[in-house]
């Protein structure tokens, strides 16, 4: 069994005459350009054009930008066996359709398939609300397991430990927005990043500590923001973008018996002889190093990109508030109890304005111009940045926040799960469904 790591999720399983690709993304500058990969992929020659295309099998986790990328699956035959996990809705499914995928096989979460020649695979979905999954690839007497960003509950944890894992590729990093983007108090928000920063690795140990892999290598993650407006949410102190150096660390202090391997995009694992060492000497410079640098090089591509961002359209306003307002009255009025905010929206630009919706009114209608002064919560984004999620041009509205190109405030500075479940995937069926269980 081949193992070639290309970067957050991404990796090139080969195993019993087969290969099986994970969650390719392999451009630059997703979520509104300003994700890029830990290290810019290119610079090892890594494009959408240069990967190997002969593939059998690619699986998908989740609709992330920085997982499923539609420039890079549009190098890929339509009809390539896409393995996905069965989700609860079919909204995943649909999204991969559109985008022109025409083989999409479901697998239930924990059934093994066995793709021939003793090539098994089992995904298994998340344990949380948002779609999300993980495979194990077991072939040749080895095991592979790729975690994505997939958070398992405990019972799958442990059986994987079963499975004697020889590699595994785990979530350490943060992927979101809290509590960077929060307006807080210096003080307050130093404390909240370290705090973050401490579970995050202390979760990462944990998972690694329960499945016990002979190599855990610390993976999906982190991102490299080389926007220079935005380049301090890099920085230890202001952000959750781990080094992967940290998390190796963490895995020798809490003494487990599992090695834990830094690996850059291209380095290799064989079953035969271990790890293989094929990134650019870039790539091995201490992190802020290569930050500084690939900023440089990157500088004037990103100030091009960002002017050649498509304005708001002049309907942006009446858009807006009927989008949501369909959104909130499909609702159970159960549901809308449960999240119970007052959400204002201001939105800058030409084509701006501010907005509230109001989950505590009995009927609609639910969203009202302007911005309540008993808001809970409030998100400001410019109006050409919004303006693809009203308008159904964009599907997934939580790709705004992941920009890091919004300012977020919270009244009282609670987390509201219902709210962001609502945010992510608002479907009524789903969202009732999941709180009568919970």
């Amino acid at each position: 069994m081949k193992v070639t790591y290309y970067g957050q999720a991404c990796t090139m399983i080969e195993a019993a005459g087969r290969r099986l690709l994970t969650d390719p993304w392999l451009t630059e500058g997703a979520y509104g350009g300003t994700w890029f990969h830990t290290h810019v992929l290119a610079e090892a020659g890594v494009t959408p054009e240069t990967i190997r295309k002969d593939v059998d099998y690619i699986f998908l986790s989740h609709e992330h930008q920085d997982h499923l990328d539609p420039a890079t699956l549009q190098h890929f035959p339509k009809d390539v066996p896409v393995l996905i996990c069965r989700f609860p809705t079919r909204k995943f499914r649909h999204h991969l359709e559109e985008i022109g995928l025409t083989n999409i096989q479901e697998l239930a979460s924990g059934e093994p398939r066995n793709l021939g020649d003793g090539l098994e695979v089992t995904i298994f979905g998340s344990a949380e609300y948002t779609n999300d999954a993980a495979i194990l690839v077991t072939a040749e007497g080895h095991s592979v397991f790729n975690e994505t960003d997939c958070k398992l509950g405990y019972r799958e944890l442990e059986l994987l430990r079963d499975r004697n894992i020889d590699i595994g590729f785990f979530m350490f990093s943060g992927a979101n927005w809290y509590p960077m983007l929060y307006e807080n108090s210096a003080e307050a928000k130093l404390e909240q990043v370290r705090r973050r920063r401490r579970l995050l690795l202390k979760g990462f140990v944990e998972r690694v500590r329960l499945t016990r892999p002979r190599i855990a290598v610390p993976s999906a993650g982190p991102c490299t923001i080389l926007d220079p407006d935005l380049r301090w949410l890099n920085s230890k102190e202001l952000g959750i973008f781990i080094d992967p150096e940290d998390a190796v660390a963490a895995i020798r202090a809490a003494g487990l018996p599992t090695d834990g391997v830094n690996m850059a995009a291209t380095d290799v694992w064989d079953s035969s002889r271990g790890i293989e060492r094929h990134a650019p000497p870039a790539f091995r410079l201490p992190r802020d190093q290569y930050l500084e640098e690939a900023a440089g090089r990157w500088a004037d591509v990103i100030r091009a990109r960002k002017a050649a961002e498509p304005p708001a359209q002049a309907d942006l306003p009446t858009l807006l508030p009927r989008h949501f307002e369909r959104l909130v009255a499909a609702q159970t009025p159960a549901i809308r109890a449960r999240i119970g905010a007052k959400v204002g929206f201001h939105v800058t630009g030409p084509h701006g304005g501010s907005w509230t919706l109001d989950f505590t009114r009995p009927s609609a209608p639910f969203v009202e111009e302007g911005l309540a002064s008993d808001w809970t919560y409030r998100i400001e984004a410019e109006d050409k940045l919004i303006y693809p999620f009203v308008s159904g041009a964009e599907p997934f509205l939580e790709d705004l926040f992941l920009s890091m190109r919004v300012n977020l405030a919270r009244r009282p500075d609670v987390y509201n799960e219902p709210l962001y479940h609502f945010l992510y995937e608002p479907d009524p069926g789903k969202l009732h469904d999941w709180y009568a269980a919970h």
